[in-house]
């Protein structure tokens, strides 16, 4: 699908030049002059002589070729010359200097959608909204965010990282547990255990139309998560598929799922059942809710065995062209066979998310968790008590791309506190890793 460019709506960021006839070209030898080197340039881009107006350019000297004006045009020439990965970086560079260009951003976002890259694409036309556009542009933007969501196209997504982790297992560092009062050594395999791990994880999914505004949704993703010894690698594979319809202003998706997960190289559980998926708000702020209810079936030990059911509610703000927040809200109940493993579960968490100088962006998010079990277990006196408080935070680099991947570094500290000194531990997790959406 075409998208008109939204720039012309928006205040122009460059002045046009146009020429009537073919500019005199100035000997090598003489000092390139840039209202020269502009005139030639605004006459190859009136006759669609795109690659030559680019060559044009290149002769201007550095700091020249750096001015805002100018890099608008190199980007305006890359998108022409089918270079988007050019564009990007362009306009990011310009970004950089001054977040609240509305043109640049339009033309950021336009340039991502004609690469296909659509998320990437949707989040920067809502960080254009939160620079209060005029009311033409706004409408415009909130319509193509709306045919975003609405049009129909494959959706993929890559990560790979390497973690050192202080706890791959989450276990306690405490050498000696009590039960019933009677101390117990624990042996090194209980004990916390640090390494290296490398984790990859996808995701694909594509929108089928059936009738009118009602489409087929599915989906599928995978992870893996290779730790130091086979003894914690985990791994799992879902799927998902059902009707999404709109409800006025309202997507939903209707959704049956299963997933098939792998715990020390050998099968751990199934989990099969019905998700329903609702997202509204188009504009500066976005809203979405979650309901689901599966059934969870472990390879060993049915006590464990259990429907879960969850409800999830996140809401994001854009508060201007360089942040955003989103407060996250969730429970889950685990009404398992054995009244030792049924649960509460509640978690709150608020991220903040803002560009910085050199091309960076960083994400900060703040968590508190509880779990509360319904009965005591076969070594316990009392039922297990959990509240686990965590910081993650993840700076991007955002003007670095290879083939599509950005780079990241990211960190997650969290201390989970127990009323049972086995489940009592602090973890410090680190990434490095690439990530692609698009």
């Amino acid at each position: 699908m075409a998208f008109v460019s939204l720039a012309g709506v928006a205040q122009a960021a460059v002045p046009a030049v146009e020429a009537a006839s073919p500019p005199s070209s100035s000997p090598s030898s003489s000092p390139v002059s840039l209202e020269a080197v502009g005139t030639e340039v605004g006459w190859l881009m009136s006759r669609g002589e795109w690659r030559k107006a680019q060559a044009a350019l290149e002769r201007l000297p550095p700091a020249a070729l750096g001015a805002p004006d100018v890099q608008f045009v190199r980007a305006f020439l890359a998108r022409r010359l089918g270079q988007p990965d050019k564009a990007v970086d362009f306009y990011q560079r310009m970004l950089d200097g001054d977040g609240n260009l509305l043109r640049v951003r339009l033309e950021l976002a336009d340039t991502f959608l004609e690469a296909g890259d659509d998320r990437a694409a949707e989040h920067n036309y809502r960080l254009a909204l939160a620079s209060t556009p005029p009311p033409a542009v706004r409408e415009r933007v909130e319509a193509r965010l709306k045919t975003i969501a609405e049009r129909r196209r494959w959706r993929y997504s890559f990560n790979v990282a390497v973690a050192p982790d202080s706890n791959v297992n989450a276990a306690t560092d405490a050498r000696e547990l009590r039960i019933f009062g009677l101390p117990f050594e624990l042996s090194d395999e209980a004990r916390r255990t640090s390494g290296v791990s490398l984790s990859t994880a996808a995701s694909a999914e594509r929108t089928v139309p059936l009738r009118g505004s009602t489409r087929l949704a599915l989906g599928g993703w995978g992870r893996f998560t290779d730790n130091e010894g086979k003894s914690f690698d985990d791994g799992a594979l879902g799927f998902r598929a059902g009707p999404q319809f709109w409800l006025g202003a309202v997507r939903v998706d209707a959704q049956v799922m299963a997933d098939r997960r792998w715990f020390g190289g050998e099968g751990l559980s199934r989990t099969a059942g019905v998700q329903t998926d609702l997202q509204w708000g188009w504009g500066q702020s976005q809203r979405h809710a979650t309901f689901a209810a599966q059934r969870l079936d472990y390879d060993v030990g049915d006590a464990r065995d259990a429907w879960i059911y969850s409800a999830e509610w996140d809401r994001t703000r854009f508060l201007s062209a360089t942040r955003f927040w989103r407060l996250t809200l969730a429970a889950n109940r685990a009404d398992a066979a054995a009244d030792t493993e049924s649960f509460w579960l509640g978690r709150a968490s608020a991220g903040l998310y803002q560009t910085l100088p050199a091309g960076l962006a960083v994400w900060v998010e703040p968590s508190v968790e509880r779990r509360d079990y319904d009965a005591p277990g076969a070594f316990s006196d009392k039922a297990r008590r959990d509240v686990e408080l965590a910081l993650a935070a993840r700076l991007f680099k955002r003007d670095w791309r290879w083939r599509g991947f950005s780079p990241y570094v990211g960190a997650e500290k969290s201390r989970n506190f127990s009323n049972l000194d086995i489940n009592d531990y602090t973890r410090l997790k680190v990434e490095f890793g690439a990530t692609r959406t698009f």
